[in-house]
Formats: structure tokens, C-alpha cells, sequence
């Protein structure tokens, strides 16, 4: 009897483990510290931006993502873009971040903090380069007649001014993909660098400031001293640059571009034509839009240019933003899979 009331006797009830409060702090610790690593790997050695401007179009266009080589120049310390010591200094014709002077600033932004205010433009003059602009109307084969500002530098040891050779090339394709009306309506021109060229746009009108803000005068050539740059975007007249609020020091220059790794043109500004190629061919005027239901299926009442004579985006909410990315944006982007990992130069 006792050996049956053995066998069913029931099996105490096991109880369950708490995971060691030591885990719990370390697995935490884990997590904080690679958190840590992530964000002092991006802000001293390689940065992820985008390009919410059109600047630098065509050789960056609006959706573009782009790496930066933080430490191509110098060694900054994490966080804080402090430099504790230079490797090189850029070149003439570098893509380069860098820490806008406050003159380029407007009153709400910020040179410094969480959402201080970074520019990418084209380096352009060196210390001890003489620069000179002269502003003449050329006549292109596409567009007709342009307002071009033919750049001259004379380097530091040199005795003559030089140029970077801009040359008109046919349009292509490569304004067919711009977010931009104004940019996709200018020449198309390539100017030559050290070892590269590169495209740069000219239009009739100058979308700038006036010229009575430009800081120096660049008709009768303009020194730049030690220790600063000058910098310009390649969409000449559409770039709030060295021209209006000067150089750039060299301390304040954080990295230079390094490859495009992805590109999407979401059509905020373009939404409402058919082909991007017909309205860089033809023209705002000329090219085929959307009308009627089709037309409000493709673009957020506020994006139609055609009716809108203000941008309504600068003032938009956070969820503004997210109502018109659900439920326009997302069902009209383009991934431009022929920029993606396109070197910069």
C-alpha cells in the first residue's frame, strides 16, 4: 500500500525563476551604450543627411540621402563637432558640410544645438584666392537667353585670373526628376574642376537676394584671407551662399559628401504635372497637368502651384505633415534607383 501511495503521490509544484535584477540593469546598460556608439559614430565619423533644398541641384536634387565623411578634414570630438586635430583641408571643387556663419542665418535658427542648422554647398575659392564675378547675358541653345555669373579666381601665387571653363550642355534627362519648377526651366551647363566636372544651372532671373546684400565686391575681385573658404551651390540662382553673407572658416567645415545612397522625389512641388520630363522640355506654362478628380487624387490642395502663391509647408503641423505624407505622398514617389550609390564629386 505504501509503496502504490508512493508512486501517486503529486509532484510539488515547480516555481517559476525571476530573472536576476542584475540582467535586467545590464541588459539596459547594453542597450544604452550602443545607442551611445550609434550617435558618436554619426557625428564624428560618418553622417547620414538628406536634401530638403534645391541648392545644389543638379548634382544633388530634393529626396537625395547622402553619407558624409566627418573625418575626410579632421578629427572632431563626438557630440560636440569640437576639432582636436586636422588631417587635410578640403579642395577646390569639394561637397562639404560645415556651420554656417550667422550672417547666413535667418532669426530663428541656431548655429549651435539639437537642431542647429548645417549647409551643404561646393567649395569654390581657397585661401589667397582673388575672386571675381561678372554677371553678362549669354545666349543658349535650350533656353534662350541667361543671366550667367562667369566666375574668375586668381590663386595665391598666380598672376592672371582663371576659369572653370563653363561649357552649355543639352538638358537630357537630368532635369526630369527635379522636385523644383524653377530649377527644372534653367541651362544646363558643365563647369570643370581638378580631375572632374560637374553640372551647374543658370536661369534668366536671379532667385537670390538682391545684389546690394552681396558682401564683397566680386567685380573688381575680392581676396580671401587665410583660414576661409567660398562656397556655392551648383544651382547658381537659387543659392544663398559665400555671394550674399561671405567665407566660410575653416574650423566651421565638418565633412565633405560622399555618396548618394538613396534618392526619392516625393513631387511635393511638381505634383500636379504628368511628366517631369515634358515640363523640363516645355515649360510650367506648356506641360500637361492634372485636372479635376485626378488632380486632387495626386496633390494636397496647398501643392498645386498653379493656384497657390505661397508655400504653405513652412507653417505645417507635425501631423499636417504626416495626414499629407498618408495620404498623398506615399501613393506618388518615385525611388530614383539610377542615383543610388552615385559618388560625389
Amino acid at each position: 500500500m505504501g509503496i502504490f501511495s508512493s508512486k501517486t503521490k503529486p509532484n510539488p509544484p515547480k516555481t517559476k525563476k525571476e530573472e536576476p535584477q542584475e540582467g535586467i540593469f545590464a541588459s539596459s546598460f547594453s542597450f544604452a551604450f550602443i545607442v551611445v556608439l550609434v550617435f558618436a559614430f554619426k557625428s564624428s565619423i560618418l553622417d547620414a543627411n538628406n536634401i530638403p533644398s534645391g541648392s545644389m541641384i543638379p548634382t544633388l536634387k530634393i529626396g537625395d540621402f547622402l553619407f558624409v565623411n566627418k573625418m575626410r578634414y579632421s578629427i572632431r570630438m563626438p557630440f560636440t563637432e569640437k576639432e582636436l586635430f586636422r588631417i587635410d583641408d578640403p579642395k577646390r571643387g569639394d561637397i562639404v558640410t560645415f556651420i554656417p556663419p550667422a550672417t547666413a542665418l535667418a532669426q530663428e535658427e541656431s548655429r549651435t544645438g539639437i537642431f542647429a542648422k548645417r549647409f551643404v554647398k561646393r567649395v569654390v575659392g581657397l585661401p589667397g584666392d582673388t575672386i571675381r564675378i561678372t554677371r553678362k547675358f549669354v545666349d543658349t541653345k535650350d533656353r534662350g537667353r541667361v543671366h550667367f555669373a562667369y566666375f574668375e579666381y586668381k590663386p595665391k601665387d598666380g598672376t592672371e585670373f582663371l576659369s572653370y571653363s563653363p561649357k552649355e550642355v543639352p538638358i537630357g534627362d537630368e532635369l526630369s526628376d527635379l522636385d523644383n519648377i524653377d530649377a527644372s526651366q534653367r541651362a544646363l551647363f558643365v563647369e570643370q574642376k581638378p580631375g572632374f566636372e560637374h553640372y551647374i544651372l543658370e536661369g534668366f532671373e536671379d532667385d537670390r537676394r538682391a545684389h546690394i546684400f552681396e558682401c564683397c565686391d566680386f567685380v573688381k575681385g575680392h581676396l580671401i584671407q587665410e583660414g576661409q573658404y567660398m562656397v556655392m551651390g551648383d544651382n547658381r540662382d537659387d543659392s544663398h551662399d559665400s555671394r550674399a553673407w561671405g567665407f566660410v572658416g575653416r574650423e566651421d567645415i565638418l565633412g565633405k559628401a560622399l555618396v548618394i545612397y538613396f534618392s526619392i522625389d516625393w513631387k511635393d512641388f511638381t505634383c500636379e504635372y504628368k511628366s517631369g520630363k515634358e515640363l523640363a522640355e516645355k515649360g510650367a506654362e506648356f506641360a500637361e497637368r492634372y485636372h479635376g478628380e485626378e488632380l486632387e487624387k495626386k496633390c494636397h490642395p496647398s501643392e498645386v502651384f498653379s493656384s497657390s502663391s505661397y508655400r504653405y509647408r513652412e507653417e505645417e503641423t507635425r501631423f499636417g505633415w504626416i495626414e499629407r505624407t498618408l495620404k498623398y505622398r506615399l501613393w506618388r514617389l518615385d525611388v530614383r534607383w539610377d542615383r543610388v550609390g552615385r559618388i560625389l564629386n
